[in-house]
């Protein structure tokens, strides 16, 4: 395939992933970590919104609350804000672009995403407060991403393969460091390393970290068969979804034990992202419907 055809088949296969996954809601639960035992209880449908496209959550890390896209019927794509304590939910971005993927910037200011106006996706960020939105990176097609700190950003780059990529803001630059490797790309607890998924030939994914100051990437452990997603807890437990089951590695017995199966009790199934709260008391999964 010619690179423009692929650019152009990646691009179109990520805005219109919304459409052609099945039907998923967003649940927030009240959690309780420590090692290998884990329990989650509460559950509240914060999307809320049958027979369409609901995911991508994560945490304010400094107000705790919950960011997540949700579909509408024409069908558009916002980023929705949901406040766990008041039990709200706030249409964020509300425009007439697509929008996936919500972080908040290391800063505070801002939520960063990846916006799709016109057939082209970028990262943009979208202030807080008021402003308007502007874009991150005007040179690469981005799918993922996840914050070092306010000049540096790590990617899953769309292409053949897909890279990771370090982009350092002030001096406009970009630096491949690996290539096929997943979607899931978060900063580890308590430092400046990066955590994401190098995906291996006929063998589960390898949790690995990167130091972008350094560039040396090191391998954490293993990740379960057929996850792409992962999820790290305050004190560095790493918890994945498979079918209705929850799994978490600690880094005292550095194994995957099983910790909650959201099927049995909750009648949920088909995990696939998730996220934790700043605190560690909550946990936001998406399923299937």
């Amino acid at each position: 395939m010619k690179k423009g055809l692929f650019y152009f088949a990646c691009i179109t296969l990520l805005s219109l992933s919304a459409i052609a996954q099945p039907s998923t809601e967003v649940y927030l639960f009240d959690m309780k970590a420590n090692g290998e035992t884990m329990s989650i209880s509460n559950p509240i449908n914060v999307s809320a919104n049958s027979g369409r496209y609901d995911n991508q959550p994560s945490f304010s890390q400094k107000t705790g609350e919950l960011f997540f896209v949700s579909q509408d019927a024409t069908p558009q794509i916002d980023i929705f804000i949901y406040n766990p304590a008041r039990g709200t939910k706030t249409n964020f971005s509300n425009n007439a672009s697509n929008e996936y993927s919500p972080t908040l910037t290391p800063d505070g200011k801002y939520i960063s995403c990846i916006r799709e106006v016109d057939g082209t996706q970028l990262l943009w960020k979208f202030p807080i407060r008021k402003g308007e939105p502007v874009i991150v990176v005007p040179d690469l097609v981005i799918g993922y991403h996840a914050w070092r700190d306010d000049n540096t950003l790590v990617s899953f780059v769309l292409g053949d393969p897909q890279t990771l990529q370090i982009s350092d803001l002030a001096t406009k630059t970009n630096k491949v460091v690996a290539s096929n490797i997943g979607r899931s790309i978060h900063k580890i607890p308590g430092g400046n390393l990066i955590s994401f998924l190098q995906n291996r030939e006929g063998q589960p994914a390898l949790i690995q970290s990167l130091d972008t100051e350094t560039g040396k990437i090191e391998t954490i452990c293993e990740a379960m068969a057929d996850s792409q997603d992962m999820a790290w807890t305050p004190k560095g437990e790493i918890i994945m979804g498979q079918g209705s089951k929850l799994f978490v590695w600690s880094p005292a017995t550095k194994g995957w034990a099983e910790a909650a199966d959201l099927g049995a009790t909750f009648q949920l199934n088909g995990i696939t992202r998730l996220a934790v709260s700043p605190k560690g008391d909550k946990l936001a999964v998406v399923v299937n419907e």
